[in-house]
Parts: structure tokens; C-alpha cells; sequence
């Protein structure tokens, strides 16, 4: 909050959050402003006068006084009002500075609006610009605009071969910030007493270095990011008790994870770095009110000589213990978890919106869940209205934490069944006894061994596409998944698409979607890769 009286509010707005609409109602900037005015007993009125687009941050002014509406609309479309923004731009090497002038028509294409300059026929856009630093073949441009249409700057600057980082709808290079790297820096009016700045966020000086790292050092950067991570999960409902807080480079801290189990939380760390501020990013966490916060090292490296107690400390590294075992809300659904019980928890947050999918179309069917872990899928699916579940793993203390699952969601019917064996092997046994199923999961680990049998993503997961694919009855649906890093979701869409075909079935194959918890990485990827594949 930058400023807030009777007749105004100026806030500070948090890149990827939408100043109306989206994909929540009541989610974006405009209605949680109202819930928290609502909250304080105030009047929630609140008149929009700008907009910035859902990757821009800065400053935002709305107001809250009727009377002071119609000066503040006429100070905007005559253009009185000044407004200062910062971006961090491709360096074409052109004038330090200058005034882009261009006509400019918007229509509504595949990603939402689009903007594009035309010769003749559009709405007229101006404004002026000046190259403040130059760097790494980047430049840190200030920006007054003197009209407001939409995406203007960004659309200018790529049409003189300056687009925006982090810009990838209009040619920019992906940002390491995972952002728009475009601020609204200044906005001032001396005739109604208007002026108001906000600090321009660290990751614009770096970006600007062409640091990748990104840095976890100053605290107050920091705390910024874990601010905007913790805004971002607003849209999730109270009754998601486990959700991810912070999702690595989706969120601009990279090699950080953090998810939330009820009151307590589990901090993952993948990098040196990460792992020298953990200890401030729990404190950070235990000041929001958590009780108490668990720390996992997950190096990128061969974990089997590692000591579990190294990996996964039982005791917490702020706040108070966990009881041993908690649970859960998901929904109508609960789940047991044991935050000091190694790397894994015994739920997969990053799959919650894929549970959700299994319960919605489970009715009446038969289901194998592959590699099932601690049988998070098949309650999904059980509560669906499922006829039949089989889970299969190699894990029989897995296996009896999925008992323990099913028994906790009140389904005790003998229709689910519990099979201890290597999957792979199963399901190329249910092929061969021509066995069929309405729904499929397979979710391998990464990489696996038991005894002188190992599993490896790269080397396995098309054999298991094919097996899977040809167990699935007409109209049966496939649920594939990975995290394996050096897998892209290209990688998997093909090993399924070969799959079918060496099965000899058609199918049609579509992306699974993120939670909002999960937000992607720069250029679109992320950890977890999630198809949906269905027999014609």
C-alpha cells in the first residue's frame, strides 16, 4: 500500500496480477482491494482510472470518493496526468532518446488482446522515451506516455527493436525474473495534489546486468518475492488446506520451493544459495503465522549417498514440530502427511488440479493407478464414483499409507484393491491378459531402483506410453505425468503420440493445466509435465 485516505487508494501493484477479471472472480486486484476495505468496515466503492497490463507492476491509483471521479477521469484524457514508467529492454544500439509516434489498432487473437502498429486507419499513440543505462546488450529505458492504449509501450519498443524483456508476445527475450519487466514507476498530477512513486523492484538492476542467478542475498528483495508469491495464491479456495507457496522460477526465487500443509510448511531448497537463506525464508515463514517450517536439500546430484537425517532433518528449522502425522483438505477429500518423514511428504500438491480431473470423470469407471505411491489418485477417483481402482507399487509401507488414505475418506468397499509389484511390470501383464481399463495414471519417479532392476524416465516411459495406451478401453482416458527436468512436455506429448500409435489406437492428446499454485517457468515450462490422452 503506498497511500490510502478517504478519497484515494494507491497501491503498488504486483506483476501477473490482473487489475479486473481473470480467471477467478473476485481474485483480482480490484475485488481483494473491496474484500479488504469490507473487512475494515469501510465503504468498498473503488473507481478504476488506469490499467496496467497483468505483467506490470507499480503504481495504481484508484479512487474512492465519487466527488473526486470526474476531475480524475478529465486529468486522464487530457493527458494531464504524468506518468513515469522503467523497462529493461533489448539495446538496439539506436538514440538515447526520442518520441515514438504511431497509430496502433487491438484485436482479440488466440492469447487475449493483441496490439499492432498500422500505417494508417489506428488509434494515435505517443510517447516520449530515454535510455537511462545501457548493459549485456540491454538497456534500462525510462518511459512517459502521453496517451494509453493498450500494450502501447510494449508494442512501440518492438517495433524499434527494443521489446521488452520478459515479453514473449511481442518478440522479447524470456526474463530470468519470470516477469514483464515493465514498472510504472511515477504518477503525478500538481493540480489535484497527486504524486506517488514506487521503488522500482531490485531484479530490473540485474536483469539489466544479465545476471540469470538472480540472487537470493538482499533481504528486502527477497521478502518482496515471497510477498508477491503469497498475493498470487489468493485465488485458491480456504478449503485447499496443502498448496504450494512459492514454485521455483515461477515465482523469480529459483531453486526455492515452499508448500503448505495446514499450519505447518516444507522449504525446498535446490542450490547452495537457496540453502544459505533458508533460515531467513523460514523466519519470514513463522512471522505469517505458520507454526512451524521443514527443510529438504534436494541437490542436483545421486541422493543414495546422502544420509536421510542430512536430506530431510526431522526437526524443523523454525516454529514447533508437526504432530507426526496430519491432515489434510483437499476439497471434499483428506490425506495424511508426515512432513519429517524424508524428502516426500506423501502428497504431491503439484498434481492437486489433476486430482480433481481423476474425481471428475471417474464415475463408473475402472481405474489402474501406476506407480500409486500413497494413493492420493485413487481417492480421488474412488470419491468420483469409481467401480474399480487398482493401485500398484513396489512400496508396500506406501501401499499401507494408501489403505491408511482410503480408510481416512470413509472408502472401505473390496472394489479397490491394493497390488504390490513393479508397475511396469503389471501393467505389461494386464497387456498381455488383455485386460482394459477407463482410466489410466502414471506418474514413474524420475529415476528408481530395486535390486538389480533400476527405472530411468529417458529409457523407460515409452515402453510404459505403449502399454498404458493399450490397456485403455474406448474412450478410456490416460493421465501421464513427469518431473524429470531434462524432459520436456514436447518430449513426453511424443513418447505418448509414438505410444498410441505402436498400441494401434487413435487418440487425442492435450496438455493437463497448472494450478495457480504452479505457476510456469520462463518460456512456458515447468518441473511438472501432464498430458491427458483419450482413445477415439
Amino acid at each position: 500500500m503506498i497511500h490510502c485516505s478517504e478519497r484515494l487508494l494507491v497501491v503498488d501493484k504486483p506483476s501477473g496480477l490482473p487489475v479486473h477479471g481473470g480467471a477467478v472472480v473476485g481474485a483480482d486486484l480490484v475485488g481483494r482491494l473491496a474484500a479488504w476495505l469490507r473487512a475494515r468496515g469501510e465503504v468498498e466503492y473503488l473507481a478504476v482510472h488506469q490499467r496496467l497490463d497483468l505483467g506490470t507492476s507499480g503504481v495504481l491509483l484508484l479512487g474512492r470518493d465519487p466527488a473526486l471521479n470526474t476531475a480524475l477521469a478529465r486529468a486522464m484524457e487530457a493527458h494531464e496526468v504524468r506518468r513515469e514508467y522503467v523497462a529493461i529492454t533489448r539495446d538496439a544500439g539506436g538514440p538515447s532518446h526520442g518520441v515514438m509516434e504511431d497509430q496502433l489498432i487491438t484485436s482479440r487473437g488466440s492469447r487475449g488482446l493483441e496490439s499492432r502498429l498500422v500505417s494508417r486507419g489506428g488509434k494515435p499513440c505517443r510517447a516520449r522515451f530515454q535510455v537511462l543505462k545501457r548493459g549485456a546488450g540491454r538497456a534500462w529505458v525510462a518511459l512517459f506516455p502521453e496517451t494509453g492504449r493498450t500494450h502501447q509501450l510494449r508494442v512501440q519498443l518492438a517495433a524499434r527493436g527494443m521489446p521488452v524483456l520478459g515479453d514473449l508476445q511481442y518478440g522479447g527475450d524470456a526474463a530470468p525474473a519470470a516477469r514483464l519487466m515493465l514498472h510504472a514507476y511515477r504518477l503525478e498530477h500538481a493540480g489535484l495534489g497527486l504524486s506517488f512513486e514506487a521503488s522500482v523492484p531490485a531484479a530490473f538492476e540485474r536483469a539489466l546486468r544479465g545476471d540469470s542467478a538472480l540472487g537470493l542475498e538482499a533481504p528486502r528483495d527477497l521478502e518482496q518475492r515471497l510477498m508477491d508469491a503469497w498475493v498470487a495464491r489468493y485465488p485458491l479456495p480456504p478449503s485447499v488446506h496443502a498448496l504450494r507457496l512459492v514454485h521455483e522460477l515461477g515465482d523469480a526465487l529459483p531453486g526455492v520451493s515452499i508448500d503448505a500443509y495446514g499450519e505447518h510448511a516444507v522449504l525446498s531448497v535446490a542450490s547452495e544459495e537457496a540453502r544459505v537463506a533458508a533460515p531467513r525464508i523460514a523466519e519470514w515463514l513463522v512471522q505469517r503465522g505458520f507454526r512451524g517450517v521443514y527443510l529438504k536439500l534436494r541437490p542436483r546430484a545421486d541422493l543414495r549417498a546422502e544420509s536421510r537425517e542430512a536430506l530431510a532433518p526431522t526437526a524443523p528449522l523454525a516454529g514447533e514440530p508437526a504432530p507426526e502425522v496430519l491432515t489434510v483438505l483437499e476439497g471434499e477429500a483428506r490425506y495424511l502427511v508426515r512432513l519429517a518423514d524424508g524428502l516426500s511428504t506423501g502428497l504431491f500438491i503439484d498434481q492437486r488440479d489433476n486430482r480433481e480431473q481423476v474425481r471428475r470423470v471417474a464415475a463408473g469407471a475402472r481405474v489402474l493407478n501406476l506407480f500409486s505411491y500413497t494413493c492420493s489418485f485413487t481417492v480421488a477417483a474412488a470419491q468420483g464414483g469409481a467401480r474399480e481402482t487398482v493401485s500398484v507399487d513396489l512400496s508396500g509401507r506406501y501401499l499401507g499409507w494408501g489403505r491408511e488414505n482410503l480408510a481416512l475418506n470413509q472408502i472401505l468397499s473390496e472394489a479397490h484393491r491394493f497390488i504390490r509389484a513393479d508397475a511396469a511390470d503389471y501393467l505389461r501383464r494386464a497387456r498381455a491378459r488383455g485386460e482394459r481399463f477407463d482410466l489410466v495414471v502414471l506418474d514413474p519417479p524420475s529415476f528408481g531402483s530395486s535390486g538389480k532392476k533400476s527405472f530411468s524416465v529417458a529409457r523407460d516411459y515409452p515402453k510404459l506410453a505403449e502399454d498404458a495406451a493399450a490397456v485403455l478401453a474406448p474412450g478410456g482416458r490416460l493421465l501421464a505425468v513427469t518431473n524429470h527436468r531434462k524432459t520436456s512436455a514436447e518430449r513426453l506429448r511424443g513418447w505418448l503420440s509414438q505410444g498410441a500409435a505402436r498400441a494401434g489406437i487413435a487418440t487425442r492428446i492435450e496438455a493437463a493445466k497448472s494450478g495457480a499454485d504452479c505457476p510456469a517457468w520462463p518460456g512456458g515450462e515447468s518441473p511438472t509435465k501432464a498430458f491427458w490422452l483419450e482413445r477415439r
